[in-house]
Order: structure tokens, then sequence, then C-alpha cells
């Protein structure tokens, strides 16, 4: 018998980040490898830490203070890193989110909803990296737009009053409606309880992302807040991999894996249109009301009243693409939903989305992606690894 191997899982489940990642690395181990898991030891300071009797094998972290990884390198096991914190020249393998990947999909959810001032509040913290809000910021720029970032002033006070002063200081400064990207759940919480307090609207003058999800804070905020869905559980099972080879000598060739997020899940804290244009508003909301119903661009121009070619410029304007490639893409992202939050044969689906059959479905969704819709569907519940409905 191959004697197994003892790992330790320094990842804190507190929030749902964590739970996934631990999911995804119980799930990986499962009845597929000889390891015993050693979750989320801690010392009597509460701080992640193996015990002194702990013989082990190896180590997937998430390391976001310095003396946690001052501990693990003492150990001197082969180690995956989880965490995008850059404490050190340390050259861990890691497997992270992809930031860039997050960026972009942050910027697409605002643009579709017509914003052009953006915002990055990520108020220093050991959750995420500033990198993050770096990525964000490329993104806007390249795309011809301007980002602001918040930065805490050096006052001699800390903690969240000085944190909130400074923030609604900020938010005030700004250019409306404004679309603001927060770093994770917590800082997206912080930010809608500032606008809250200030009588600032949101969505209405400031939208506000989040760029991870929290299923207790996006419900527990007013508004609840749109936040972006990463394949956690996905990320795990790639540190397993990952860690699997380090223990059998065999170091991956690449010492980082990017696991791209999965989506969007869209809550009141954006549901807006940033666009003072009320003919085109007026047609984009009936889109996305109304494209699984087999919509066509001339059903739209009855109900806005202007010309075709007025129409064409107004969505190239502000959407930079056409009537009919929006309603294509609104029509693809409905068809998207069902896959992934029902259990609808492709039939059913193509039935609500405005297709005679599957067949036609089938051959729109493959134009559009390249897959199938079954490829789709079995590839996105393998990343998100969630079958249960949102």
């Amino acid at each position: 018998m191959q004697p197994r191997k003892q790992v330790a899982v320094l990842i804190d489940p507190a929030d749902s980040w964590g739970k996934q990642v631990i999911l995804g690395i119980s799930g990986a181990v499962r009845h597929r490898l000889p390891w015993d898991l050693l979750i989320a030891s801690r010392d009597d300071q509460w701080r992640f830490r193996v015990p002194k009797t702990w013989r082990g094998d190896g180590i997937i972290a998430a390391i976001r203070d310095v003396k946690t990884e001052q501990h693990i390198r003492s150990l001197s096991l082969p180690t995956v890193n989880v965490s995008a914190l850059q404490l050190s020249d340390h050259p861990w393998y890691r497997v992270n989110t992809d930031d860039q990947m997050r960026a972009e999909i942050a910027f697409r959810h605002f643009r579709d909803r017509g914003f052009e001032h953006f915002a990055y509040y990520g108020p220093p913290s050991q959750r995420y990296p500033d990198q993050r809000g770096e990525y964000f910021r490329r993104t806007v720029s390249q795309a011809g737009f301007h980002c602001e970032t918040f930065k805490m002033g050096r006052t001699g006070r800390f903690g969240w009053s000085a944190q909130r002063e400074q923030a609604l200081g900020w938010l005030m400064d700004l250019p409306r409606p404004l679309a603001v990207f927060a770093a994770d759940p917590h800082p997206a919480l912080q930010l809608s309880e500032v606008c809250r307090s200030a009588e600032i609207h949101v969505p209405e003058e400031v939208a506000i992302l989040a760029g991870d999800f929290d299923d207790l804070l996006s419900e527990v905020s007013a508004p609840p807040l749109s936040s972006i869905v990463l394949g956690s559980e996905q990320l795990g099972v790639e540190s397993v991999r990952m860690l699997s080879g380090l223990m059998r000598g065999q170091p991956p060739p690449n010492p980082l894996v990017l696991i791209p997020p999965i989506r969007v899940v869209p809550r009141e804290s954006t549901d807006t249109l940033a666009i003072s244009d009320d003919e085109f508003v007026r047609a984009l909301r009936y889109i996305r009301i109304h494209a699984h119903e087999g919509l066509r661009v001339n059903d739209v121009l009855k109900v806005v009243g202007i010309s075709r070619r007025l129409l064409e410029l107004r969505f190239q304007k502000y959407l930079n693409r056409s009537p009919a490639n929006e309603i294509r893409r609104v029509k693809l992202e409905h068809i998207k939903k069902l896959l992934v939050t029902t259990e609808h044969p492709i039939e059913v689906i193509a039935l609500a989305s405005g297709f005679a059959g599957s067949s036609q479905l089938c051959a729109f969704f493959r134009q559009a992606t390249s897959s199938s819709p079954q490829a789709f569907r079995r590839e996105i519940h393998r990343r998100d690894g969630q079958t249960q409905r949102r």
C-alpha cells in the first residue's frame, strides 16, 4: 500500500471564496488521491499554523501576511499559494484568479449599461493585491476612458471611520453617474454604506460591482450587490493538481496558473442605464426585455419611433455595436443564464429563447461561441462547482 500523503490546507473558510476553494480541493482529493487533509489549522493566537507535531508532505495556502509566509517557508515543504498577494520575492508556485479577465468582465458589465465615468475602490487589505486596481485602470484606459482610484491619505487616524470619511470625500469629487469596481465584497459593502449615509443613490448616481461573490455580503447590502463569480472550486482543483506534481518531484512548466472568472451576477447595485438619451434607453430596455422572444430591429423601431439609420448611429455611439448585434448578445446571455441556472433540456431552452427548436438554437450558439450549448453547460458546471439555481 502506498503511504498516505499529509497535506495542510491553510485557507480561511469564513468567507465564500475560501469555502469554494476548499470544496474544490476536497472534491479533487476525495476517492482519487491518498491524501489526508488538515483543514484551516490554527495556533492559540488564531493564526494559520500547522501543529509542531504534524509531519506533512505538502501545503496549499492562501498566504496573506508575512508571518504566515515565514512559517510556511520554515517547513520546507512543497507548497502552492492560492493568494494573489506578493509579500516577498520568494518564488511560490501559484494558482490565482486571472485579474486581467476580472477587470475586463467588470468593464464590459459597466459599458453595457452606458457608463463613461469609472473608478476603483480597494482600500489597503490583506485580502487582495493593489494590482487588482491597476488591471481595471489599464482596461478602462485602453478603451479610451479615465479611471479614478481611491487612495487612503495619511491623516494619523485609522479604522473604518477614517476610511469612511476619506471614501465620502473621494466620492463627492467624482463625476456622476459613476461606475465603481470594488476589489471584493467587503469594500463594496463599505462603499454602499457610505453612499446610503450620504444619500447618494445606488445605482442611479453610483453603481457598485464587487470583484468577488459572497452570498451573505451581497444580500445584506442595500441595495444587493452585483458581483463577479469566480472559478474558485476550479482554483482548488488546479492547486491539487499542481501540488501533486510538486510532491512527486515534477514541478509544472509554468509556476503560475490563472483561472478565469465565470460571470457577473447582476443585482440592484448596477441595475441602471447611465445614458441621458431617452430614445436610446427606451430601445435598449426593450431589447433587454424582449430579445429572447424572436425580436427584430424593426420591432424596436416601432417602439422607439425613429429611423433605422438614427438608431444605428445611437447604438454605435453608446455601445460601439449595432442594434442587431445587441439583440444577438442579449439573446445569447439569456441562453447562457438558462443553461447555467436551470436543468432544462435544450429543446425547452430553445423555445424559451425565441427559436423554433433545438437545432436552430445550437446553430446560433455555436456561431456565437464556437461551442455547443451542452459543452458550455458542462464546462461552467465544472468550473463553477455549483448546480444549484441562483
